[in-house]
């Protein structure tokens, strides 16, 4: 497998063109690997590391840190996330073009200025894609760790996947990568040439106590005391601080200066273990975030409804 570390780096330049979609997009279909992975719980365990590394480029620190939602209001930001991006892989195929459209036209109006004068634009090309260039080492590393390592075919598949998913979003094929060595290239130049280390929103969401400012989800605010969550949620906050940084990519986690010791590799390790074993006991229906699969039982009902003359 293509070691995220030690690939030879290459700094590669950084498209300054404005973002344009190069051909329509082809949606992903029931039965492919994104409608396997992509709404799962298994997938969501990677999702902390993903937004470590998003938030990390300077232009999307700046777009977060006007509003901080995802410190003042993360169920309402983790709700949005879902209902705006989860449906381009999870719903009928003109239906999910649609989602895909929107959610670019979306972050066209996310623009502007940050409090220290900063500016920044959502489209800027490679901020853009690097939010999806995180996507293909999550999945890779999600089925390394939590469940098998995928074969070169799984891979080869995966990656074809990962730039049609690409075209959904309206990334056009120029400002990523087309090949997988191409892409881990890529993947670490922006790490060790592009990302921070200490920046506004990394100093909020790397913090080991983050979760535990969250508060009573919605759903349970007339059900559980205030107090009675703070207990629960602090061990799940620093457990969940470490899984973040067990995730992350060698290279980041070096350069940022995280621990990660052979206490902490013993700990992962046995995580990664449990997971394995008793993920594949879980019933279909609870491996799956409600929205994919209500999508996943409308496919099995309506499979007529999922045909598109140019999908793969």
């Amino acid at each position: 497998m293509t070691d995220v570390v030690d690939t030879e780096k290459k700094k590669t330049k950084t498209p300054r063109a404005s973002q344009s979609v190069e051909k329509d997009p082809v949606p992903l279909l029931p039965g492919s690997l994104m409608w396997q992975d992509f709404g799962s719980y298994l997938f969501h365990l990677m999702l902390p590391q993903a937004f470590i590394l998003q938030t990390a480029h300077p232009v999307i620190n700046a777009a977060v840190t006007v509003d901080k939602k995802y410190l003042h209001d993360p169920w309402g930001r983790a709700r949005g996330s879902t209902k705006l991006l989860w449906p381009v892989v999870y719903a009928r195929p003109e239906k999910a073009i649609e989602m895909g459209r929107n959610l670019r036209e979306l972050h066209r109006t996310i623009k502007g200025a940050d409090k220290y004068g900063n500016k920044f634009y959502a489209l800027d090309p490679e901020a853009y894609s690097w939010v999806h260039v995180t996507g293909f080492y999550s999945v890779v590393k999600m089925h390394e760790w939590f469940g098998e390592p995928l074969t070169p075919e799984q891979r080869a598949a995966h990656f074809t996947e990962w730039k049609q998913m690409a075209g959904m979003l309206g990334i056009a094929d120029r400002f990523i990568p087309q090949t997988e060595e191409a892409y881990w290239e890529h993947f670490n130049h922006i790490i060790e040439e592009r990302l921070d280390t200490h920046n506004e929103a990394l100093n909020d969401i790397l913090a080991p106590r983050y979760y535990s400012n969250y508060p009573v989800p919605p759903k349970l605010e007339e059900q559980l005391p205030g107090w009675l969550w703070k207990l629960m949620i602090l061990p799940f906050s620093l457990f969940a601080y470490r899984l973040t940084v067990a995730t992350l990519p060698d290279n980041y986690r070096r350069k940022a200066g995280l621990r990660y010791n052979l206490a902490d590799k013993a700990a992962f390790k046995a995580f990664c273990w449990a997971v394995r074993k008793a993920y594949p006991k879980v019933p279909e229906k609870q491996r799956y975030i409600p929205l994919a699969w209500r999508a996943i039982k409308d496919a099995r009902r309506h499979p007529e409804a999922y045909q598109y003359p140019t999908a793969s």
